[in-house]
């Protein structure tokens, strides 16, 4: 199977999804708690808890991006390796 993306793109793209994960996660536990000191009140937003699922649905999607671009990198070396041995 070829990969879709070339290493650079896939490494990128990968170390991005897990600074997102960890901004997100940590987004959504802090709409899950009332904390003031994130919204600067207790009313905003409407419905912190909508905000806290959107947050974790948003982190299950980098999630699968790091999966996905981490086989991108992964087949990326394999042909490299194939490659230097067919040489």
């Amino acid at each position: 199977m070829k990969p879709m993306f070339s290493a650079g793109h896939a490494t990128c793209c990968t170390i991005l999804s897990i600074f997102g994960v960890i901004f997100l996660g940590t987004m959504a536990f802090l709409f899950s708690l009332p904390a003031e000191s994130l919204t600067h009140t207790t009313n905003d937003p409407d419905n912190p808890a909508d905000v806290a699922r959107a947050c974790l649905t948003a982190t299950a999607f980098y999630g699968f991006m790091i999966l996905f671009c981490g086989c991108q990198s992964w087949l990326n070396k394999r042909e490299e390796r194939a490659q230097i041995q067919l040489q």
